[in-house]
This record gives structure tokens, sequence and C-alpha cells, in this order.
């Protein structure tokens, strides 16, 4: 599947692009994966990965995790990102995900991850997530009624 990016107006972007399990057998290592970006959760990446029709698994990654992921080792405990060590036409990006008793291994192609990624900072600058954020939402959604 070729990257696609989609923007499904001013507040969010997107990419679907496709990953490899590396554990999976060939016949269902393919797996679709839409990158997500909501300004008004300036910190975090949602990775929604699409096993078939109407069942997928999402994991909320931070959005600076990433990028330093697409540079080097980067992560602690359920999710670590690193870019391909070879220097090859096509470098890789992996992620691996852990939960309880699972763990998955996925590939896919760095550049047009990354670049979608820089698009993101291009609309959100590093530093500024914080005047994107709904504070008194937030604090309503976390505290008890009064």
């Amino acid at each position: 599947m070729d990257q696609q990016w989609l923007q499904h107006h001013r507040e969010q972007l997107t990419l679907l692009t496709t990953l490899h399990n590396l554990a999976a057998p060939p016949e269902s290592a393919t797996v679709v994966c839409r990158f997500g970006y909501d300004m008004d959760n300036p910190y975090s990446i949602r990775l929604s990965l699409v096993n078939s029709p109407g069942d997928h698994v999402t994991w909320v990654v931070g959005r600076d995790l990433l990028l330093a992921g697409t540079e080097e080792l980067s992560g602690e405990g359920d999710v670590k990102i690193w870019p391909s060590r070879q220097q090859t036409e096509t470098p890789s990006l992996y992620l691996r995900l852990d939960r309880p008793h699972r763990t998955a291994t996925f590939a896919g192609e760095l550049h047009p991850i990354r670049q979608w990624l820089e698009t993101t900072y291009t609309v959100v600058p590093a530093g500024s997530e914080n005047l994107q954020m709904d504070w008194d939402t937030l604090a309503a959604d976390l505290l008890p009624p009064a």
C-alpha cells in the first residue's frame, strides 16, 4: 500500500501506511496503520493497527518519543522505536509494542513517517503544545464535580 496523507480538517493530520509484523507468517504479516495527530491532544500520536475491517488496535505514543525513534532507539516499557541500522535505499522504522503476555514488532518505511511527523511539528511547533491544550476541560474531566 502506498502511503496516503489525509487531512480531516486543520486540527487533524493522518497518515495511512503499511507496516509489517515481523513475527507473523508472510500471508498475514502486512498491517495497515493509521498514524493520527490531533491538535486537541498535541503531545501524542495515535497508531491504529487495522487487522481487518472493523477490527483495530490503537496505541497512543508520545510525539517526541516517535520523533526520537526516527533517529535512535527510544522508549522504555511498553513502546520502543528505532530506525534501521543499515544504510539502504529504503530505511525502515521499527516499532515494538508490548503488553502483558504479547509482544509485536512492526517495520515500516522511515521516510514517509518522518515526513508526516515533521508536518505535525509545522502545525504545532515543539514547545508550543501547551498553548493548544484546553486546560479547563482537562481539569473538569479529571476532577470530580464540586
